[in-house]
């Protein structure tokens, strides 16, 4: 009676555990309890409120570990290829990963240039790891292969970025001189075992140094011959830099010897000595008599007939005497806010320079306004309005203004498009005529008479042979 108000009275656990409670041997048997595992005692001892406890080997029990991986989310990233090893972890063993797994993503971070890439790069590892391994089914201590073998950096050589042969941060082979004289001897032992198949260890391990020593002699010649090369192709750029350099200097004393006597020259109109060419009163001028005429040309391609030339003639006349007339009142304007005295204390020419400049603005200012003219009479044309209102029956015409043709949008769109076609016809039209203008009048090419007609005392003597 007492041994079955002792067994109800235990805890869950026994409960629980129906056969294993039969099972067990009389208090009488068993005076002392079975000891238990450190570890396993202190993963109970530290378990939560909601830890879940198992039973393992009798009356020992242990917290079981979480099943999901942590929710940081670097932890989560590299520990991601041992998931199925993560939940055969006890509490306790879980937090021993987890501290490892900082440990190397804190050194990884260190070596890498982009620290966002440890989480990865820890992943790629343990991957690595497991395939070498043979998969998780084959690892019998998760918690040990996990913390002294995945997670552990293997260098093969003393740089800090080399594991197993690989830069960590380029993901290259590593380059340092180990691993090349490492591929080496592997490449020659295997070139010996080869072409010498049968040979005794010191017979192969001597025939394996002298293939080494013969191939450093001659990767060490190899070194000296691209050193020596390097050196002469340093010495032919240094050459042709100087080269360079000299042909530079002879360059720009030729320029500027160039400038200073273009600059010796006198003016070919006013003869206003060292103009460099033209002066800048003679290029104004120059300017200002094109503009007057491309004025003329604008004006005319709307108001008067193409293809008779007095009526050309007229208006461009007429456009000259209103652009000159505005030249003068503008100078005259000019005058009356400016000291001319003070002008012409600044130089001999600054009061030809200033007149002739503003001359110039006067002209851009005509020519400018008789385009802008031009261009709404010419929009103003029949052809023109016909264009605008083929593109705006174009643009209702679309799909997606069929179903609301008088909508704001649609009206609006519409009448875009219509200036739009209007502007561009009448630039059409503008160029269009100014290039009739301005091949009438260009003067017929002059072709000069034969050198019969030229040279006629030339032309009667026979030719010999």
């Amino acid at each position: 009676m007492c041994e079955d108000q002792a067994v109800d009275g235990e805890t869950g656990v026994a409960g629980a555990g129906s056969a294993m409670a039969e099972a067990d041997p009389l208090r009488g048997e068993k005076p002392k309890e079975a000891p238990v595992d450190e570890e396993e005692q202190a993963g109970a001892l530290t378990a939560g409120a909601g830890a879940r406890l198992t039973v393992v080997g009798g009356r020992q029990t242990r917290q079981q570990g979480r099943s999901e991986l942590p929710a940081d989310l670097d932890l989560r990233v590299a520990l991601t290829p041992t998931a199925w090893l993560w939940k055969r972890l006890n509490r306790w063993q879980q937090d021993r990963v987890v501290e490892a797994t900082k440990t190397e993503l804190a050194q990884l971070r260190r070596v890498l240039e982009w620290q966002a890439q440890a989480p990865s790069v820890l992943a790629a590892r343990l991957t690595s790891r497991l395939e070498e391994t043979g998969g998780e089914a084959l690892i019998a201590r998760p918690c040990g292969w996990i913390t002294r073998r995945g997670l552990v950096r293997r260098p093969s050589c003393s740089d800090v970025r080399c594991d197993d042969g690989v830069r960590l941060d380029t993901g290259a082979d590593c380059d340092n001189v180990l691993h090349i004289r490492k591929a080496w001897r592997m490449r020659i032992a295997t070139e010996v075992d080869a072409g010498l198949p049968g040979l005794e260890t010191n017979a192969r391990y001597r025939e394996i140094e002298a293939r080494m020593r013969r191939h450093a002699e001659s990767e060490a010649a190899d070194l000296v011959a691209r050193q020596a090369e390097a050196r002469e192709r340093e010495t032919q750029r240094a050459a042709a830099r100087a080269d360079a350099e000299v042909r530079a200097a002879v360059e720009r004393e030729r320029a500027a010897a160039e400038a200073a006597a273009q600059q010796a020259v006198a003016c070919e109109e006013c003869g206003r000595e060292r103009s460099a060419g033209p002066c800048e009163a003679c290029d104004h001028r120059r300017q200002t008599e094109a503009l007057i005429g491309e004025a003329g040309l604008l004006a005319a391609a709307w108001s008067a007939g193409l293809t008779d030339p007095s009526s050309v003639a007229a208006v461009t006349a007429e456009v000259r005497t209103a652009i000159e007339g505005a030249i003068a009142a503008e100078w005259a304007e000019f005058q009356k806010i400016t000291d001319l005295a003070a002008l012409e204390a600044a130089g001999p020419d600054a009061v030809e320079d200033a007149a002739a400049y503003n001359g110039l603005l006067a002209a851009e200012s005509a020519a400018a306004e008789d385009r802008h003219e031009a261009l709404v009479m010419l929009g103003r044309s029949e052809d023109t309005q016909a264009e605008a209102r083929k593109a705006y029956a174009t643009e209702l015409a679309k799909p997606w203004y069929q179903a609301l043709p008088d909508s704001d949008d649609a009206l609006r769109a519409a009448t875009e498009a219509a200036a739009q076609a209007q502007t561009r016809t009448a630039e059409h039209l503008l160029a269009v005529r100014l290039e009739q203008l301005r091949t009438q009048a260009r003067p017929e090419p002059v072709r000069p008479a034969p050198w019969s007609q030229r040279l006629p005392e030339f032309a009667v003597r026979p030719i010999d042979s």
